[in-house]
């Protein structure tokens, strides 16, 4: 089984976010544990002996809450440290989704929220049917979310997922409800915390810092980024890394430079 962890970043509602962002991380049942201790060894190499660190993005770079006493250069070397776990870690152990949506006067709000589900839903749907046809790996999915507002709601749409189907038709790899949980909780939602901050950096500022050493984990197939996408107001040529490899498959578009993908 996968467990598809998922966290947001941008606020659907306020106009100064052009962007809401549903990042998650799908890992393997097993490698959960050996993720986890990774993460551990992260807080042990900079605060030992302390009790558990919420690793959440946006805290760390801010250097907000436990992180207003932390010296910037540590900050970034502990966000480093994360994207060095999830760059590093077994393949196809962990594999990355994410959705963009960049708000417009209709997609806003519960609409965004909604979409950016129904998209990352359905590409881990996608991953599991691959797993299948092509390597022969029989694998169901559990939706693990980080507590939100929309929690009710959520249950309501993949429930409407499963049994009705998205506009791309009926989720069929998912088992059980929904689940959700603090990110203080796990660590594996605190990597997905880091997977929505990631995107939403480089969506909403062209900000590739943190997405960068980890883009060559998002699910992919021939070198195009299927576990990536970018909902977009026009239709105009983008040139974002979900956007640009679907057009010329190995390219990453210009908003920054990285080694092109190399899927498992």
């Amino acid at each position: 089984m996968y467990l598809l962890y998922m966290d947001e970043s941008g606020n659907p509602d306020n106009p100064q976010d052009r962007h809401f962002v549903l990042g998650g991380a799908a890992i393997f049942e097993r490698q959960t544990f050996f993720l986890a201790q990774d993460l551990e060894e992260v807080q042990k190499r900079h605060f030992p002996g302390l009790q558990p660190v919420v690793f959440h993005a946006t805290d760390i770079r801010a250097g907000s809450g436990f992180w207003r006493t932390v010296p910037q250069t540590t900050r970034q070397a502990v966000l480093q440290d994360i994207g060095n776990v999830i760059g590093g870690a077994n393949r196809p152990g962990l594999v990355l989704f994410g959705a963009a949506i960049e708000k417009t006067d209709s997609l806003y709000g519960e609409a965004a929220v909604e979409r950016a589900t129904a998209e990352v839903c359905r590409r881990f749907d996608i991953f599991l049917m691959r797993r299948k046809n092509e390597s022969n790996d029989p694998q169901r999915g559990l939706l693990v979310f980080a507590e939100g507002r929309f929690r009710q709601r959520t249950r309501v749409w993949v429930k409407g997922f499963r049994e009705l189907g998205t506009q791309w038709g009926v989720l069929v790899n998912l088992c059980d409800i929904p689940y959700f949980a603090s990110a203080a909780e796990t660590r594996m939602l605190q990597l997905a915390d880091f997977v929505s901050h990631a995107v939403y950096l480089l969506y909403e500022r062209r900000d590739a810092t943190l997405i960068g050493p980890t883009i060559n984990r998002f699910d992919q197939k021939d070198s195009v980024l299927h576990g990536l996408v970018h909902i977009a107001r026009t239709s105009s040529i983008c040139e974002c890394p979900a956007c640009a490899s679907r057009r010329v498959p190995g390219s990453l578009g210009n908003w920054f430079q990285a080694t092109a993908p190399q899927g498992p």
